[in-house]
């Protein structure tokens, strides 16, 4: 015999996917706040040609990169994402000169025939911030008191009213975002002269986000950013379906794949869109690759 409670169970359980993806909305044309309270922001970095370097060209690389993340303190996660894309067009230019263009074209011709066995990685960095308004509150400012009086009782009197504390909160909030925008010229400024290293804008950095749980080119070009806020609800709308030990992707959502995703992904999706920090051993490289 059934109990209705062990029939209704899952379906109790069961939760809004957005509920799982931290980041709340946009502060400003860079940097976006998450339901924690920390602030982070997108940077797009260009690969390093490793291949065309020496063993001293690459060491310097890898101890640029080492110093860039040395910028980072203890209260800055920076987490890697990375894109791949299969069969990419390779372009190249037309020539006047027929030797030229014949050495051109067989070149082409040859890659063109490679073309599955080749691909090409997009990075990404997503610098964060832990966030100093989220720690706001009576046991906070009492603790703070002997330290720092002043900010303490600021502290006190904004939790009794709605304006002051809206207002502290608003001076906290850019307090971290003026943190947030050293910090990433910081390391932009360690990296410019190795590699490209561009800060997208809201609309760039919100399909950045919908990559992650998206996967059909349509759903991610054709979505636009509605407003600076609920960014959890825009970037949620994935054919992924979150079960306990496993994602599961809708067949038509990702061809060529297995249904079921490995639990392993699915223990990492379960974290949020940002899960763990981990962590980052080499320098980025790029360039049109081969599967061996």
């Amino acid at each position: 015999m059934f109990k209705i409670e062990q029939i209704t169970k899952e379906w109790k359980e069961a939760g809004a996917f957005m509920a799982q993806v931290d980041p709340y909305g946009f502060w400003d044309e860079h940097c976006f706040l998450t339901k924690s309270g920390d602030l982070g922001c997108a940077l797009q970095v260009g690969g390093i040609d490793a291949e065309g370097l020496d063993h001293a060209g690459r060491d310097h690389v890898v101890k640029r990169f080492e110093a860039a993340l040395r910028t980072l303190d203890e209260t800055t996660r920076l987490y890697q994402i990375l894109f791949r894309h299969n069969r990419p067009e390779i372009p190249h230019e037309e020539y006047t000169n027929s030797l030229v263009r014949a050495t051109v074209e067989q070149r082409a011709e040859f890659l063109a025939a490679k073309a599955d066995r080749l691909y090409t990685i997009e990075i990404f960095w997503i610098v964060m911030v832990d966030g100093s308004y989220a720690k706001a509150g009576l046991l906070n400012a009492l603790s703070q008191l002997p330290k720092s009086p002043r900010a303490s009782l600021q502290q006190l009197r904004a939790l009794f009213s709605a304006s002051k504390e809206r207002t502290l909160l608003y001076e906290q909030i850019e307090r971290d975002r003026l943190r947030l925008e050293q910090k990433v010229k910081s390391l932009s400024g360690q990296m410019s002269d190795l590699t490209t290293v561009t800060l997208p804008g809201a609309e760039e950095t919100f399909r950045i986000l919908r990559r992650l749980v998206n996967f059909r080119p349509l759903k991610i070009e054709q979505r636009k950013l509605h407003g600076m806020r609920h960014l959890d609800w825009q970037v949620c709308d994935s054919e992924l379906e979150a079960y306990r030990g496993h994602l599961r992707i809708a067949r038509h959502g990702l061809p060529g794949t297995a249904a079921d995703a490995p639990s392993c992904w699915g223990h990492r999706a379960s974290q949020g869109a940002l899960g763990q920090p981990q962590p980052l051993c080499a320098p980025p490289v790029s360039g049109t690759t081969q599967n061996r």
